[in-house]
């Protein structure tokens, strides 16, 4: 496409969610995805799905009752209808601005409603709403199941048919084609029981692949939208705690088909043995099952209190096991690695523990309900015979009917065990996925986030408190105003908060108390696609994804080609890299940066933040671990590609680097101590006998002559 087409495709992008309520906003990777597609109608329909909104049907014909109205114009591309202005006018949305234009401006063009893609009850709040939903979206695949288990199970009723006639009519009287008919009949019907129970298993693996996949994309994102500063500071225990969905997914399905058709099914066959035998064979196996089911129940606390207990000691030795692997040199070097294997010997001897009691208890009650089963079976027999010999119509081949029948009755009670360790695993996963549900997201509480064409970069800070979990404030500052534009390091001792602070202005972190302001919006309530666009963000620690040096440098920028990315790294001096390496940009690199130095993840979160032109930089110690030559190389990129007129917050320790900045803000434990302009502040720090005595609390910025 052109890039007329391109700018066209942006400037709707950021109108949908003003024109079309519920609508949201694609990010800048998606309009530069759909940038990149030939034909106007499939980039205006993959920019609706971005969007949210249903997909473009075309008409020649504009509807008002359907307003608003994506148009698309012969040669000048897209607009949008939003109301009639008059018999032969309408009121419509272009790059131009709002514009009254009659039916012969807007031409030959085609209409499409505007309407978002039904959405039932909204994105989940909790882990129990989500798998309702997604069970809930199945349930045609249990109805199907169920029916092919009542088919399956009447097919299994052929067996104890079977047998009855065998016995009551072929024996006596030695009807040996009646025995040719049923056991032609018999076998079909066990066929026919082999077809159905196959074809329900299909249909359960199709439901499970379907669930598996929704269960996994929504939690997967659940995890992206939350607020860095709300993730669990154990990474390894928070990936086992995701991975609970299966447990849940797996006893759902169980307890689905154990309520929907296991147990149903016991009733059809007592009542089959009721026309057959009476109401006092029933008895038997009916009164065997309310009491297997009351055993069973006893289990139930007992296996749930050491299934918290497996999965708490489970969660911690991955945990342990991720944070060993990460540290191995910093262990190894220590020589620490016999406290790392007490740890885990003891984790190790806890999970155990725990489930050996769990197989105990599970065996004990499949045991007891097997003891159950045979003793239902004796007592029936018993039952059965004396009745036969009381003369009161049970023939032999009615009881052992009802001896192959009572073996379905009671099958149930031998699946309850295995289902109560289920639950108990299920109900810990459930618990798990809650607490990470709980947790904020990017901006909590906002039902439809801000979505501004463009940022300016002017940053209020007010009365803003931020503390880490158990420890005091890293950060107090009462006010801190940064205006669009100006070029602002960050100094101060170690702990004073420079990096949170600067997390605090990328929305990363949510204060406490206060607010962050930029441009006049309340940060937490910006969208957090449009922010990360314009927004570049460098952090102290640049941690890598698996994968390949490209992949890394174009994470997000799907419009960054090779030589885009070449020659971003020859201005930063990665190219050193990419020369000496034989697969140069698909260099391999491993999880969170294995394979490269720490300098260079340094120089590729660089290059990748100049690939990205944001408008507003935020660089949190830019050139740590760079030689001189290669900082001043980075220095002198930043310098160049920083455009007038942006904004620029750096945190650093190093003297070259406040040669980007005009103004210097002296950060401390007890907030702002100088503020103003660089020579000003460098020239007060170098007289220390005068500005040694900065007021004990946080107190309003003031200019360095103040102290000096």
């Amino acid at each position: 496409m052109s890039s007329s087409t391109d700018h066209r495709l942006d400037w709707l992008a950021q109108q949908l969610p003003r024109l079309v309520p519920h609508a949201r906003a694609p990010s800048l990777q998606q309009r530069r995805a759909l940038g990149a597609v030939g034909d106007e109608r499939a980039a205006l329909a993959g920019l609706c799905a971005a969007a949210g909104l249903e997909t473009p049907h075309w008409s020649p014909f504009a509807d008002a009752s359907a307003l608003p109205l994506l148009a698309l114009r012969q040669q000048a591309g897209p607009a949008v209808v939003i109301a009639e202005a008059g018999s032969d006018a309408w009121l419509v949305q272009t790059e131009a601005g709002t514009q009254r234009l009659s039916c012969a401006d807007v031409g030959e063009a085609l209409f499409s409603p505007l309407r978002a893609t039904p959405a039932p009850g909204g994105a989940p709040t909790s882990a129990r709403a989500l798998f309702r939903r997604v069970l809930s979206a199945q349930r045609a695949a249990f109805v199907y199941a169920a029916l092919a288990s009542l088919a399956a199970n009447i097919a299994a009723l052929a067996g104890s048919m079977y047998s009855m006639q065998v016995y009551d009519r072929v024996i006596p009287t030695r009807g040996l084609s009646t025995l040719t008919v049923l056991l032609i009949g018999a076998l079909i019907a066990c066929a026919f029981e082999l077809v159905i129970k196959q074809a329900r298993a299909a249909v359960l693996e199709s439901a499970v692949q379907r669930m598996d996949e929704t269960l996994s994309h929504a939690i997967f994102q659940r995890l992206l939208a939350l607020r860095i500063d709300q993730l669990p500071p154990n990474v390894g225990s928070l990936s086992a705690q995701l991975r609970g969905y299966e447990s849940i997914r797996a006893f759902a399905i169980a307890a689905t088909m154990y309520a929907v058709i296991d147990a149903p099914f016991g009733l059809l066959f007592l009542g089959v043995m009721a026309l057959i035998g009476g109401p006092q064979l029933v008895a038997v196996p009916a009164v065997f099952f309310v009491v297997s089911v009351l055993a069973g129940s006893m289990f139930r606390a007992r296996i749930a209190a050491h299934a918290a207990g497996a999965s708490i000691a489970g969660n911690r030795k991955v945990g342990l096991l991720v944070e060993t692997i990460s540290a191995a040199e910093n262990i190894k070097a220590a020589g620490s690695g016999w406290s790392q294997s007490a740890r885990w010997n003891a984790l190790t001897r806890e999970a155990i523990d725990d489930d050996l009691k769990i197989k105990h208890l599970s065996e004990t009650a499949s045991h007891t309900a097997g003891f159950f089963q045979q003793a239902s079976y004796v007592v029936m027999i018993a039952t059965g015979a004396y009745i036969a010999s009381a003369g009161e119509g049970l023939t032999s081949g009615g009881l052992i009917a009802c001896s192959i029948l009572s073996g379905r009755v009671l099958g149930p009670i031998s699946l309850l065990p295995g289902l109560i360790v289920q639950w108990a695993h299920a109900r810990i996963a459930l618990d798990n996925l809650e607490r990470i549900f709980a947790l904020e997201g990017d901006h909590h509480g906002v039902a439809q986030p801000l979505v501004p064409a463009r940022l300016e970069g002017h940053f209020r800070i007010e009365d803003v408190k931020f503390a880490y979990p158990e420890q005091p404030h890293a950060l107090a500052l009462p006010l801190l105003q940064i205006a669009a534009g100006d070029k602002v390091a960050i100094v101060g001792p170690v702990g004073a908060g420079k990096s949170t602070l600067l997390k605090v202005m990328a929305g990363l972190y949510k204060p406490q108390q206060g607010r962050v302001l930029i441009d006049g919006l309340e940060i937490q309530q910006i969208a957090r696609e449009p922010l990360s666009a314009q927004l570049g963000y460098l952090p102290q620690e640049v941690r890598l994804v698996s994968g390949t040096l490209r992949d890394n440098l174009g994470l997000g920028l799907p419009d960054a080609d090779d030589e885009t990315m070449l020659t971003a790294c020859r201005a930063t001096g990665l190219i050193s890299l990419v020369t000496s390496h034989p697969k140069g940009l698909d260099l391999p690199i491993g999880e969170g940066g294995c394979g490269v130095s720490g300098g260079q993840r340094r120089l590729i979160g660089l290059t990748r933040l100049v690939l990205a032109r944001p408008a507003i930089w935020l660089l949190d110690e830019p050139t740590s671990a760079l030689d001189d030559t290669t900082e001043r190389q980075s220095l002198a990129l930043l310098r160049e590609a920083m455009q007038p007129g942006q904004t620029l917050v750096v945190v650093t320790h190093r003297p070259q680097v406040l040669a980007l900045v005009d103004r210097i803000v002296v950060l401390t434990r007890g907030g702002i101590a100088l503020d103003g302009p660089r020579e000003a502040v460098l020239q007060a720090l170098s007289q220390p006998a005068r500005t040694a005595a900065p007021s004990p609390g946080p107190s309003p910025a003031r200019a360095p002559e103040a102290v000096a």
